[in-house]
């Protein structure tokens, strides 16, 4: 590999874990908007990370064949460090914004059906209504079914 090819996979690698890092930060707005316990957490971070990994693994086979020298590590190291200390807070702004405005759209989504389903309920209690409260009641009078003989 020519020194310029490592040199572009270094700036290539630095741009990945510049993406973990943001993809990481999706994961950890996540785990903090539905506060998952402790089980959760360790689920979602063996989740996360092995997600993460399979990504980056991928894009690295794209970029330099899946070759893992030196200076593709510490691009990735550089990457994340560079995100965490410059782009971790927009990042997570971003990713907060992002789920409030998925949750607004939601529940704009799903309001009429829960409105729907609750008039619906109402109408079935309503006509319903007139049966369950017969005096000879409709239930208690149903015939039993035959036993078999032994």
């Amino acid at each position: 590999m020519s020194l310029e090819a490592q040199f572009l996979a270094f700036l290539i690698s630095i741009g990945i874990g510049i993406g973990a890092g943001f993809l990481f930060d999706s994961y950890r707005t996540i785990r903090i908007t539905l506060r998952f316990g402790r089980v959760g957490t360790s689920i979602g971070d063996l989740m996360a990370w092995i997600v993460l990994t399979f990504i980056v693994f991928f894009l690295l086979l794209l970029v330099n064949w899946g070759e893992v020298r030196w200076y593709i590590l510490l691009g990735l190291g550089l990457g994340a460090l560079v995100y965490r200390r410059i782009f971790s807070r927009p990042g997570g702004i971003f990713w907060r914004r992002s789920f409030d405005i998925a949750g607004q759209v939601m529940r704009v989504l799903v309001s009429p059906m829960i409105f729907a389903w609750r008039m619906l309920r109402r109408l079935c209690r309503i006509l319903a209504w007139p049966f369950v409260r017969l005096p000879f009641g409709l239930r208690r009078n149903t015939p039993e079914p035959p036993q078999e003989a032994d």
